[in-house]
């Protein structure tokens, strides 16, 4: 995948999707998708639009869902080469509508534009869906994609914010492209697990993201490139004493060492709730009930 930052000058005919793209929705695919269809069509590149950071947390607002490394592997999921990657601070924000359409169409041959009907840029959010029309209509083929619903509800990354925070990981992934996931690098821990056979991977809890409703999810973990069967805590360790947040997973029926390997934590369902046992070997007996519901659930899915 090539990355250009905003403004960056190419040669390169492009079809640009243009969004956040904070996560990859279902909505957000399609319009992508047509993007690469019209791209197809008219002898150019697919290319997609994003922020290397999150608007919303400049703004103080919500955490984000994805960083923009994450972003840009789910982008690569659906068959993105070409990313366009801008800064959000002060001077992009205070960009007006015309002035963002003129440096995205000088530093590229843009031959199409996809976009989705509630679709705003330009600061103060002053430009949207029938501007973008108008603005570059003849010159430049615009299509606007209608919003798509799941179960009667509006595929947003507001609604999957909503349905990831309580928990809610399989109503999020009816919305998603593909489930929702982490990427991290397997770091040491206290390595108690191993102590009553379920050794964790570990991967650091960052703060800055929004991370599912603490409790234990059936998951699925891929390292170089094999993917395997997993039980993840999203929380705290009250049998230890421990309130540290964390991400720790046993991948079932694994034996290695991936200490330092990277991997994609991906998410299915919530199985339970963090609970306090009175002994390790309570809580062994607990996972054992816990690994049985996760290959059901991920079996189900395959």
């Amino acid at each position: 995948m090539k990355v250009l930052g905003f403004g960056e000058k190419s040669n390169t005919p492009v079809a640009v999707a243009l969004g956040f793209f904070d996560c990859v929705h279902k909505g957000h695919a399609a319009v992508i998708a047509r993007a690469k269809e019209l791209a197809g069509s008219m002898g150019a590149e697919c290319a997609v639009f994003t922020f290397r950071n999150d608007p919303g947390t400049y703004f103080g607002k919500q955490k984000r869902l994805y960083t923009f490394e994450e972003r840009l592997e789910a982008l690569s999921d659906i068959g993105v080469e070409r990313v366009i990657a801008a800064d959000f601070d002060a001077a992009f924000a205070s960009l007006s509508a015309e002035d963002f359409l003129q440096i995205l169409t000088s530093s590229l041959p843009v031959v199409a534009v996809t976009a989705g009907e509630d679709h705003t840029y330009g600061r103060g959010a002053e430009g949207n869906a029938d501007t973008l029309k108008k603005a570059l209509s003849p010159r430049v083929k615009t299509e606007i994609l209608p919003i798509l619903t799941s179960n009667g509800e509006k595929i947003s990354s507001t609604a999957i914010k909503s349905a990831i925070e309580r928990g809610d990981v399989a109503r999020a992934n009816a919305m998603l492209s593909e489930p929702y996931f982490m990427l991290g690098k397997v770091a040491h821990a206290h390595g108690r697990g191993n102590s009553f056979g379920f050794p964790t991977a570990n991967i650091p809890y960052d703060e800055s993201r929004l991370a599912p409703a603490a409790g234990v999810y059936a998951t699925t973990v891929t390292v170089d490139g094999v993917t395997m069967a997993g039980g993840t805590n999203v929380g705290t360790k009250p049998t230890f004493g421990d309130d540290r947040p964390s991400v720790e997973t046993f991948i079932l029926d694994f034996e290695g060492d991936i200490y330092g390997k990277d991997i994609k934590l991906s998410f299915h369902e919530k199985i339970r709730d963090i609970c306090r046992f009175p002994s390790a070997e309570a809580l062994a007996a607990a996972l054992k009930k816990d690994v049985a519901r996760i290959r059901k659930i991920l079996g189900r899915q395959k």
